[in-house]
């Protein structure tokens, strides 16, 4: 395919179609939006074809990549909401300060949003209102959750534990 070959990116099409979609839309919620996205996916994938090396893993995996991140660049691209700056909401609805203190989020709470960001496809701001934490916080919950989870591999890494042979569907839900 990265040499133009239209029976290859046909053949990549079939295969991922419905799994990009799918992504998109869980992501985004709206069909029509959705629909362009996911166009937009394919287009890239042809026009970033060349850049893809067989080395790095699945054809399909590396669709669903860029598909990822190309639902990302359009989130970012909404505007915001106006919540006036320095407040959140909370579950109830209730506005709360910056300056109240936010109780540090659990554990368990941080695993939660990991799943609910990359098995689910929720936005920043779904993971807000599920969890009832400040939309600013679920950012630094994801990210300090994937780092504890890398450190945790690079620990088994160095056990000899064969990690290719997880069930990530199983062991996601075993987090």
């Amino acid at each position: 395919m990265g040499s133009g070959d239209e029976r290859a990116f046909a053949a990549l099409y079939d295969h991922g179609a419905d799994a990009v979609h799918g992504l998109v839309l869980r992501a985004l919620r709206d069909p029509a939006v959705s629909d362009e996205v996911t166009r937009a996916v394919w287009i890239r994938v042809w026009r970033s074809a060349d850049r893809y090396s067989p080395d790095q893993g699945p054809a399909i995996s590396w669709v669903m990549s860029l598909a990822h991140r190309t639902v990302v660049e359009r989130i970012r691209s909404l505007p915001r909401d106006t919540t006036p700056p320095g407040t959140g909401r909370t579950r109830a609805g209730h506005a709360v300060s910056a300056s109240d203190p936010v109780p540090r989020p659990s554990a368990t709470a941080r695993r939660r949003a990991v799943l609910l960001a990359y098995r689910q496809g929720c936005t920043t701001e779904q993971i807000s209102t599920a969890l009832g934490v400040p939309h600013g916080t679920v950012a630094t919950m994801v990210h300090s959750e994937l780092m504890h989870r890398r450190a945790h591999l690079r620990m088994a890494d160095n056990t000899a534990v064969d990690v290719g042979g997880l069930d990530t569907a199983v062991d996601a839900e075993r987090w």
